[in-house]
């Protein structure tokens, strides 16, 4: 048979639409040839924002993600035609927040949403009839903080090794977590872990070895810092503040974690130095028995302005992947994703950095910057595209395929 051009992209495009191209080497831009073009879009601004959160998981064969949209949460997953809406999500959430942070069980999805004044916990649940699957939605809690003057900038959401379930969010100048039992209903009052930080500050939770730990910027103080508790132990009942490194603008409001299967803790922020020559952000590695490690990188210089780096750890315990945008220092609406591997004993740290992402100045008009990239909180299973999300103003949103830029090494 005379295969032609077309012919050929035809049968690459039907083998993709029938399963034959997944595995390891799946991508997605075999379909959307182009890294600057969005796979889809919603209506509102930066969708995969913000910092410390997570919103995209892996489970029954497929990536998955929860997004903001002007009317609340909706559920995408990324399946063989694309990334797809289960639209019956957004109505039954439609009176909540859109903005969260995701927690995903085989059996279950936990989320908590983020206003200015509330948190609202809500759980998506898969159901079967008989030959369709479709998807159940429910509220199971509106938390709120402490009596007093602030807002909610952000909240992140756990459950520990003993069923439990945490939720941290900072409100004004405080840290503050809520607890519930398995059956996340009844939520306990907020408890606040620190006090005293600035309006710009955040915080996140994640689960260790030994239970959950709640790490925080502190610019007033120019520290990171972090509170335990212990499973089992009391609710209220957390460890004295451990502060991770103090001094020389080290804290500012950025913040994203990972956690490996020896135990060690990854945090990647970034620092308040913003000058040329210097490092933006810090890696801060906890071992497995309680240790810090503080390793600055990724210098500024007079074009590139690095920010919001987000860490994912893998299955293979030699590879740990971080990812952070990168603004043009001339023009802040132009900029490009670029990830790395983690590589502690390098003086770069990050190594074999590959730019993924960057926009299509196609008909440019200066207000296309993608940012804000969103990852799993468990690590990449091997085997399955190592997938990442990011977005820009219109709402579009853009998928990061590290799986195929690290087998072209």
């Amino acid at each position: 048979m005379n295969v032609t051009p077309w012919t050929y992209r035809l049968l690459v495009v039907c083998l993709f639409l029938t399963g034959k191209l997944e595995g390891q080497s799946l991508n997605f831009n075999a379909v959307v040839p182009s890294s600057t073009q969005a796979v889809f879009q919603v209506d509102v601004p930066y969708p995969t924002a913000d910092k410390p959160q997570s919103k995209l998981w892996y489970m029954e064969g497929a990536w998955w993600t929860i997004l903001p949209t002007s009317t609340g949460p909706s559920l995408w997953k990324r399946g063989r035609k694309g990334w797809e809406e289960k639209k019956n999500v957004r109505k039954s959430l439609a009176t909540i927040p859109g903005r969260a942070d995701v927690w995903a069980n085989e059996d279950a999805i936990t989320a908590v949403s983020v206003d200015p004044k509330e948190l609202v916990v809500f759980r998506l649940i898969e159901r079967r009839i008989f030959f369709r699957k479709t998807w159940d939605a429910e509220i199971l809690a509106r938390l709120h903080p402490p009596v007093g003057e602030g807002e909610i900038e952000t909240a992140t959401i756990a459950q520990d090794k003993a069923g439990n379930w945490w939720v941290a969010a900072d409100f004004g100048d405080k840290v503050c977590v809520w607890n519930a039992d398995q059956n996340c209903h009844i939520w306990s009052s907020p408890i606040v872990l620190a006090d005293g930080i600035n309006d710009d500050d955040i915080s996140l939770i994640a689960v260790m070895p030994e239970g959950i730990g709640v790490v925080w910027s502190d610019q007033n103080r120019q520290s990171v810092r972090m509170r335990i508790h212990l499973d089992g132990d009391s609710i209220e009942d957390w460890s004295e503040i451990v502060t991770i490194e103090e001094g020389n603008r080290t804290a500012d409001d950025h913040l994203n974690s990972a956690l490996s299967a020896d135990g060690t803790l990854w945090l990647v922020s970034k620092n308040g130095v913003d000058l040329e020559g210097k490092s933006q952000f810090v890696l801060r590695v906890r071992s497995p028995g309680g240790n810090w490690t503080n390793y600055p990188y990724a210098n500024m210089n007079p074009s590139k302005l690095p920010s919001r780096p987000i860490i994912v750890t893998s299955e293979d315990p030699s590879k740990v992947v971080s990812a952070h945008s990168v603004y043009d220092s001339k023009n802040p609406y132009l900029g490009e994703i670029v990830f790395g591997l983690i590589d502690t004993t390098s003086t770069d740290i990050l190594t074999k950095v590959t730019s993924i992402v960057s926009p299509d100045t196609t008909g440019w008009v200066g207000v296309n910057r993608v940012n804000d990239v969103t990852g799993p909180k468990r690590p990449f299973k091997m085997g399955v595209p190592w997938i990442l999300l990011c977005s820009d103003k219109d709402g579009r949103v853009y998928e990061l395929n590290l799986t195929m830029k690290l087998e072209d090494r």
